[in-house]
């Protein structure tokens, strides 16, 4: 076990290496032009807030990954005058990194170049390295637009954050994501 954990932590460090090089590669090759759309990874009811308060703003539309129910999320929108076609939900990710490769054949058809990252200050080290590695394989700019989550913070460690760009990083090079790999091959339990 103690094997696993340290093969882990290299395959982590790998990880975080590849991503930081694949941010560095893909940044300066697209010119910077404005965000088309604005996209919530996963939702609490601050960061769905937030992306209801930037599209009214900015007349984006908003695609939200995850998050609220969506009758719950809708309604919070409607709220903050956000409605109709300005606002698409997805509800096919259960976590990070497929909340971007779940919705990147959606992003590539709305002809999407450049989006705005929306999730918690918490959270974003993590999306915002996934979401370049993914929607950056593809061509889309992604501009962090963080929320801060006051008390329901939950920051996350480097190794999580290596270890979801590593994810990114074989997604992009194989199209498989090898969480589902693992689990299938009964290597490690499923989270619960």
């Amino acid at each position: 076990m103690r094997d696993l954990i340290v093969l882990f932590k290299l395959l982590s460090a790998l990880g975080m290496g590849l991503g930081m090089w694949w941010l560095l590669r893909t940044s300066s090759q697209h010119p910077v032009q404005p965000p088309q759309l604005i996209f919530v990874a996963g939702g609490f009811e601050y960061r769905e807030r937030h992306a209801a308060r930037l599209a009214r703003e900015h007349n984006l539309p908003v695609l939200v990954s995850g998050g609220l129910s969506a009758d719950y999320g809708r309604a919070l929108f409607v709220e903050e005058g956000v409605q109709g076609p300005q606002l698409s939900r997805d509800d096919q990710a259960g976590d990070t990194l497929e909340n971007f490769t779940t919705l990147l054949a959606e992003l590539q058809q709305r002809q999407v170049r450049h989006l705005l990252l929306v999730t918690g200050v918490d959270h974003m080290p993590r999306a915002s390295l996934v979401g370049r590695i993914v929607a950056g394989s593809r061509g889309i700019q992604v501009t962090p637009a963080p929320v801060d989550c006051g008390n329901a913070c939950i920051w996350e460690s480097p190794l999580k954050v290596a270890a979801d760009g590593l994810r990114a990083v074989i997604w992009v090079v194989s199209g498989q994501d090898v969480k589902t790999l693992v689990l299938a091959r009964g290597l490690v339990e499923a989270p619960r």
